[in-house]
């Protein structure tokens, strides 16, 4: 499949179970949109620079937001990281669900993918299809989630087709995501772990799973602590009711489902939905208890205030 230049190009929308000829798309530095367990990301080559150039471009990213790597096993990251420190890899052993952990940058993963830094973030994806389509791509892939820069993340395929349809070579259509935020950036030193950005799994689970203490503490080591992000196209206010916005659209905590995990996985899908009839939309916060730790933060970022 030859591959389009940026200003001519059309994007190939797959079913899944072609994801071998996508793969084929990433191999000839093209990009793809895939799902994992958190959102739907794009994909490129994390060690080709001019493949990983392509998702800057396609997303209008910042050129130091850095861009997670996700690998297919933890056999794949060991033969990029066989000098990961024993305390991270038992960490990475203990937690296999929407998590990604920071770790020094080997030489062969070129600086813009790490946004310049010396670091880099990795992950393991639970999705089993990400990492069936990462092993026949045969090589890490360089994924942030498959949005435009600023806007909601992409919890359907649809939601990617939005954004970047005429931007991206490929996307692979698929079932919703499983959890609906992006995975929770860590990093450790020595006994502890310090949590750099919120995602799908909590501060107090990652206690429960490692026995080490968890505290947050962003930095710009991780991607999505720096920019704006998650901002629908219309104003969005944290508000009990909507007495005080004539016209807007309110959706209380029980329009996005009636439990946190439901919530989650459907707040940044129903927030895309409502903008597209929405002048203002209003939300009423969720409970301020750690399985809303995550999404009452995405509220606050997308939020009119958090802009």
């Amino acid at each position: 499949m030859k591959l389009l230049r940026n200003e001519d190009m059309k994007t190939v929308l797959m079913n899944e179970n072609k994801f071998k000829e996508a793969a084929e798309i990433i191999k000839q530095g093209g990009t793809v949109v895939f799902r994992t367990e958190t959102v739907y990301g794009l994909g490129a080559d994390a060690t080709n620079e001019d493949a990983v150039k392509k998702i800057f471009k396609a997303k209008n990213r910042p050129a130091v937001n850095p861009l997670i790597i996700h690998y297919s096993s933890l056999k794949h990251l060991l033969n990029d990281f066989g000098a990961i420190d024993p305390k991270s890899l038992e960490v990475i052993k203990k937690i296999r669900h929407a998590i990604t952990i920071i770790l020094p940058k080997p030489d062969f993963i070129p600086h813009i993918t790490t946004g310049g830094l010396d670091t880099v973030a990795v992950r393991i994806p639970a999705c089993k299809f990400a990492r069936k389509f990462i092993r026949a791509c045969g090589v890490p892939l360089a994924a942030p989630s498959a949005n435009s820069s600023t806007r909601p993340s992409p919890t359907h395929w649809v939601d990617a087709c939005e954004d970047l349809e005429g931007k991206v070579d490929a996307i692979l259509c698929g079932r919703a995501t499983k959890i609906g935020v992006e995975s929770t950036v860590i990093k450790v030193k020595e006994n502890k772990i310090e949590v750099l950005r919120l995602g799908g799994i909590n501060t107090q689970d990652i206690t429960k799973k490692t026995k080490l203490p968890t505290t947050y503490n962003p930095t710009h080591e991780s991607p999505g602590t720096r920019f704006k992000h998650y901002s629908p196209s219309c104003p969005l206010i944290i508000a009990e009711n909507a007495d005080d916005y004539p016209g807007s659209i309110f959706l209380s905590n029980k329009d996005f489902g009636n439990n946190a995990a439901e919530i989650t996985r459907n707040f940044f899908h129903i927030i895309r939905a409502t903008e597209k009839n929405a002048e203002i939309i209003v939300v009423q916060p969720f409970p301020n208890t750690p399985e809303f730790q995550t999404i009452n933060e995405r509220l606050d970022k997308a939020s009119t205030k958090g802009v």
